[in-house]
């Protein structure tokens, strides 16, 4: 009896997953049968932190306002990587003049900390979450989960500018997670860091893809 148990658990988890690798799949097969991109909605939470510089120290360094912060470092990482991405099959779009983002961001809820930073939609409500992918008329969802300054003495005085983000798929099911990061010597300036972060941003839109595909 117990060996049958087991092998039903190990049966229902293989089908579960096969479903989510399916859906992917058929998500990326049907953009392509349809002539159109699988299109990757950017959403910012206006979430900074930092293990030394607070963000009156930030705003007297580089000019960003103190309440903009946030906006500006996902406004600089958005572009970035909708414009380093090349690959004709997948768009990533902004999510600034949609008006049901702010509804959705407010109930988002955030686990982790520092650069471990990843989303939690459990008390988002279903009819929010489709509500904004179809007035985007998205595929999936890239939420930028948190901005993570952090500073190194030694060897080399090094800031470390951490992005880390959340890839959900139509269903609200988490697609995958993680973190990227560019280094400066010092706090920059918006245009500055734009440049900084152009590779970083570049490989944040690769890994999202390739999770995609899968």
């Amino acid at each position: 009896m117990k060996t049958t148990f087991f092998k039903s658990i190990i049966l229902g988890l293989f089908v579960v997953a096969f479903i989510s690798s399916a859906y992917a799949g058929n998500t990326v097969k049907e953009s392509k049968e349809n002539n159109s991109a699988v299109n990757v909605l950017i959403v910012g939470l206006d979430n900074v932190g930092s293990n030394y510089f607070p963000e009156s120290m930030i705003t007297e360094e580089t000019g960003i306002p103190q309440d903009s912060i946030g906006d500006t470092y996902n406004r600089i990482i958005t572009r970035n990587i909708i414009q380093s991405n090349k690959n004709k099959e997948f768009k990533f779009i902004s999510s600034q003049n949609l008006k049901g983002v702010e509804n959705l961001i407010d109930k988002v809820k955030l686990n982790g900390k520092d650069e471990d930073t990843y989303v939690d939609l459990s008390q988002i409500k279903t009819e929010d979450y489709n509500k904004l992918m179809t007035e985007a008329h998205a595929d999936y969802i890239l939420f930028l989960n948190k901005h993570y300054l952090k500073w190194q003495e030694q060897p080399f005085h090094t800031l470390f500018h951490f992005v880390s983000y959340s890839l959900y798929d139509k269903n609200c099911k988490e697609v995958t997670k993680g973190n990227n990061y560019f280094t400066c010597m010092n706090l920059e300036k918006a245009d500055k860091l734009g440049k900084a972060s152009w590779k970083s941003s570049s490989k944040i839109a690769t890994t999202v893809i390739k999770s995609i595909e899968k």
